[in-house]
């Protein structure tokens, strides 16, 4: 069960990206519903448009792609500490679609957090059914860690 403290962390740094400057960050995350947040895990939903279709009509690869880089970095705030990261590898593995009206489900796991990197994996799955639609994972670089609302005495880098 997710604790207060980390669901409203987590819950903080999502609405920092949308309240920031317009940034492909704001595009990828406007339509994100939080649905919990515990040590290193992140689950949101989120309600496919049309915006996030390809031109066959079902959700975009490079959308997914993006949930991965996202929520891969977004997992990151569950561990008690804000940091700065880099992108060194991302993998998606595209197993079926989802279609305009679907809601999917995504669920990021940070499975490794150290001084020099954060190991990420994100499932997505069809709200509706529970099947897999794709499978990604991301390998950040941590370049700096704030010391701010984030801080937390529990996350030891």
């Amino acid at each position: 069960m997710a604790s207060t403290e980390k669901i409203n962390r987590t819950r903080k740094m999502l609405q920092q990206y949308l309240e920031g400057d317009a940034t492909f960050e704001n595009f990828i995350a406007k339509d994100m519903i939080l649905t919990d947040s515990a040590d290193g895990k992140v689950s949101i939903e989120i309600p496919i448009q049309e915006y996030h279709l390809n031109a066959s009509k079902s959700i975009h690869g490079g959308m997914i792609a993006s949930l991965v880089d996202f929520c891969g970095a977004l997992v990151t705030a569950s561990k008690g500490v804000r940091l700065t990261t880099l992108s060194t590898d991302i993998n998606v593995s595209y197993v079926t679609s989802a279609r305009y009206g679907d809601t999917i489900l995504v669920n990021a796991e940070c499975v490794n957090l150290d001084k020099k990197f954060a190991f990420t994996t994100v499932e997505v799955h069809s709200k509706a059914d529970g099947r897999l639609i794709a499978q990604g994972r991301h390998t950040l670089l941590v370049t700096s860690t704030h010391n701010d609302q984030f801080k937390n005495e529990d996350a030891k880098l």
